[in-house]
């Protein structure tokens, strides 16, 4: 991979409840647990006169490992595969966000890539200062100062977003934190006080029955910008910047029973004076036991390493380190989620749904829908509009779709759905939380099939009307060239890519596949490394054959790929196994095939046009298009082949494309301090 990609060499109520509150199946209450943050980076965003929007990366040791400059220059935080959102107020009002994609991992001295990071229009706010984001909601909530309210945007929107949601305050919070699995937000407001809002989401983001903690240090001035909570023992860490003009004058407090607490109350442990080095705490991190602060006015950070236990009082901080007007610090301890959707192979892996495109669905029919892994019934539809194409999702929920005008010439773009793997049922496409990816610079003519990479965040696109593989970055939208792109010979459908190999797998129409090995580095230079041909009796596929869905399936080491014969005969699918895939090349024996053996009818499989297939590790999904099915054969690596009947199957109008949604879909994860550290 190139230097740039590395930094080592409308929602309704019903909705929300849903998201936060219910979340579906075995997922329901699911807390992930940070892995140990030993080694995970510090990130310190700046915002002095010169060092705007400057982002360290500070290592184990706290020293300044590598330095990106963003767009952004207030509040960070990040998403559970690692993108950073920040908020920014550099440019006049209203203020912005920008979402840096894999944060930690970009390269030292590098900039902003439109390719890779995505603006969020932020209308509706002032200044916007503290972040914090939802993990399963899919939801960032912006403190807006000097407008006097907290902005709700969705996580996955883009440049043309409008807030979701206000939430009307009487004074303005500077900062706040939010635990999911409470349903519960932490303001800290710039009139010295905490605001906690309860049922934030499922109460309509209302804060008219807040309750207000008023720490009871005895002193006039007080002015509270850095929150943080650790839930297990119910207690707020804030930091007091008093007078911003004053560079002596800031307080840590220490509030227990924060979920109860409510008017006047004594702080457990207040630390100030001047042995502190606190003047103007901007903002604070827990690190279990660990307190960092950012001190802007006296240019450090500082660290506290028993911040719950000890006297009040003019207490030294345990480390100073010098940082030049840090501004908001984060401590990046991602960790990957699961396997990506195409590369499920686990059976023990519990699958919750079954999404589903239609091109076209029936006249005011949405155009997707979930169904149950029984093929039995609709559990959730969506409208996005449009001639749909390919689908899939990343771990955060978030559903990609791959759509095209069918104009003369066609246009192409990808459409990202904000958290449709887990929710939003009855809805349709809002500005508000979705984006497009689309424009003359995509070079998107007939986009197909295409798979999201999350370990590299890209996704990874086939062009049939442009035959070439054109890769973006998961985080980008509007009119954005591709990071990259491979030419091909012959117009691809499908591809699956699989990272632990980093092998790009691609169907091709001529009903052959490529294969490109290294193609992270490589980027598939030279054209494939193999191609291999489907032989059945030792001869090829006879034609017409033409190949569409394509899953490599690693623990067995083969490929599951469909053909669709002559996309004009309704009658002529089929499907295909080959074995030893890491080292096929040229003729490769079908060792399994789903066929009637006759072109002219559709016999008990049910295949005309399988367009797409998604696999769960034992059994195969297909979309049939020309047959308006959807069809399920169990056991597949076990079959003998032949006219092998569905094991299950769902009458749906033109199903385009299929992919499952497994139960490790947007996990819910509160950032309440439990991550482990150094002591």
């Amino acid at each position: 991979m190139n230097g740039e990609m590395q930094w080592f060499t409308g929602l309704t109520v019903a909705a929300a409840l849903t998201l936060v509150g219910c979340g579906s199946g075995s997922n329901s209450n699911r807390q992930v647990v940070p892995a140990s943050a030993r080694s995970a980076p510090l990130l310190v965003m700046h915002n002095g006169a010169d060092n705007k929007g400057q982002i360290d990366r500070l290592g184990p040791n706290l020293e300044v490992e590598a330095t990106f400059q963003s767009e952004a220059n207030e509040g960070i935080v990040l998403d559970l595969l690692g993108n950073l959102y920040g908020a920014s107020d550099i440019t006049a009002s209203p203020s912005e966000f920008q979402v840096v994609h894999r944060a930690s991992l970009r390269k030292d001295g590098t900039m902003s890539n439109l390719a890779l990071d995505r603006k969020v229009a932020a209308p509706g706010s002032a200044n916007i200062k503290g972040i914090a984001i939802a993990h399963r909601a899919g939801l960032i909530f912006a403190a807006n100062v000097n407008g006097n309210s907290i902005e709700v945007y969705g996580s996955a929107a883009g440049t043309n977003a409008t807030p979701l949601a206000t939430t009307s305050l009487s004074g303005n919070a500077w900062d706040l934190v939010y635990n999911e699995t409470q349903d519960r937000a932490f303001l800290a407001m710039t009139n010295g006080t905490v605001l906690v809002i309860d049922n934030y989401v499922a109460g309509n983001f209302s804060a008219m029955n807040a309750r207000t903690i008023t720490p009871g240090d005895g002193m006039a001035v007080s002015n509270i910008h850095g929150i943080a909570y650790r839930a297990d023992i119910d207690t707020l860490v804030v930091t007091d910047v008093g007078s911003a003009a004053d560079p002596d004058d800031g307080k840590i407090y220490v509030i227990s029973n924060a979920s109860t607490a409510e008017g006047m109350v004594t702080p457990d442990r207040t630390i100030a004076g001047p042995s502190t080095l606190l003047g103007n705490p901007v903002d604070m991190i827990l690190e279990g036991n660990r307190a960092f602060i950012a001190e802007k006015s006296n240019d450090a950070i500082l660290v506290y390493n028993n911040i719950f236990a000890g006297e009040s009082g003019d207490i030294a901080p345990s480390r100073v380190v010098d940082s030049v007007k840090p501004e908001s610090l984060l401590r990046d301890a991602t960790v990957p989620l699961g396997a990506d959707v195409s590369d499920i192979d686990d059976t023990r892996i519990d699958i919750e749904g079954v999404l589903v495109t239609s091109n076209p669905p029936l006249m005011g029919e949405p155009d997707v829908v979930v169904l149950d892994t029984d093929l039995s019934m609709v559990t959730r539809s969506f409208t996005v509009g449009g001639s749909l194409e390919s689908v899939s999702v990343n771990q955060l929920g978030d559903v990609y779709i791959s759509a095209d005008d069918q104009g003369s010439p066609s246009t192409g773009m990808l459409a990202v759905i904000n958290r449709l793997g887990v929710a939003r049922d009855g809805e349709t496409f809002s500005v508000s939380r979705d984006r497009m990816l689309s424009g003359a610079n995509t070079g998107l003519v007939s986009p197909k099939g295409f798979d999201v990479a999350d370990e590299l965040g890209l996704v990874l696109v086939t062009d049939n009307g442009d035959p070439a593989v054109k890769v973006f970055g998961a985080q980008a939208g509007g009119n954005v060239a591709p990071l990259y792109e491979t030419s091909l010979g012959v117009a691809p459908w499908d591809l699956d890519y699989d990272p632990d190999s980093d092998t790009l797998y691609v169907a091709l129409v001529n009903g052959t596949v490529a294969v490109f090995e290294d193609y992270s580095v490589d980027r598939g230079a030279g054209g494939p490394d193999r191609t291999i041909t489907p032989t059945i009796g030792g001869m090829p596929v006879a034609a017409p054959t033409n190949l569409h869905g394509i899953v490599y399936v690693a623990d067995r080491n083969v490929l599951i790929v469909s053909d669709v014969g002559s996309g004009a005969n309704p009658t002529d699918g089929k499907l295909y196994v080959l074995e030893q895939a890491d080292r096929a090349d040229g003729n490769t024996p079908v060792s399994i095939s789903i066929d009637d053996g006759d072109n002219n009818a559709v016999g008990n499989t049910q295949l005309g046009n399988p367009v797409d297939i998604a696999w769960d590790g034992s059994s195969l999904y297909v979309a049939e298009k020309s047959q308006k099915q959807v069809l399920r054969f169990d056991n597949l690596l076990d079959s003998a082949g032949g006219d092998v009947k569905p094991d299950a199957s769902f009458a749906q109008n033109n199903p385009e494309s299929v992919v499952l949604l497994p139960d490790y879909l947007a996990p819910m994860r509160d950032d309440d301090g439990l991550r482990q550290s150094n002591p």
